[in-house]
């Protein structure tokens, strides 16, 4: 397995919508990806990595929302997932509003509304469809998750004035290049 680099907002593929695994792509390479996002997620240290956050622009995620918080290092693996062409088909009308945090951009942090509860139909890297439930915490993961395969990150829930402010700030860290 090996560490990837984790790309940075504004970073041109995390902006983009990624596309479907195509059914061609599924096996053991599939499997040797997901095994690399979950280790650099876990380095990280995160609870959740979506594949345009390592420059990868498939509809591909690992999320083990019980890596969190006081019991994290002993719950870690316990609800690790792997999904491939992830969908939510149920979304409930109840909300939760979580502070977020993303791998992608360091140093913010936003309150962001999401679901309470939802549902996930998804394929495993051998092709095999599966639907999961999530509620509370894990749903909020894994729709933070399923933003990046959308193209959204942590910058699109904040304020204007918050995101430039951000964009700023790396900017001058970079070097103002």
């Amino acid at each position: 397995m090996a560490l990837l680099p984790i790309l940075s907002a504004p970073h041109p593929v995390l902006s983009a919508k990624a596309r479907k695994v195509r059914p061609d792509e599924f096996g053991a390479e599939l499997l040797r990806l997901l095994d690399d996002m979950a280790e650099t997620m876990y380095a990280a240290p995160g609870v959740g990595l979506a594949a345009p956050q390592i420059g990868d622009s498939r509809r591909i995620l690992v999320a083990d929302p019980g890596f969190e918080g006081e019991e994290g290092a002993r719950r870690k693996g316990v609800d690790l997932v792997y999904m491939v062409n992830p969908e939510i088909i149920e979304a409930s009308a109840t909300k939760i509003k979580w502070e977020e945090s993303c791998l992608s951009v360091p140093d913010l942090s936003q309150n962001v509304e999401r679901s309470d509860k939802i549902v996930i139909r998804f394929q495993g890297a051998d092709g095999a469809e599966h639907e999961r439930s999530y509620e509370g915490f894990p749903a909020v993961v894994m729709q933070h998750e399923l933003d990046h395969l959308q193209g959204v990150t942590l910058l699109e829930h904040s304020s204007l004035l918050k995101r430039t402010r951000y964009l700023q700030k790396q900017k001058k860290k970079a070097g103002g290049r």
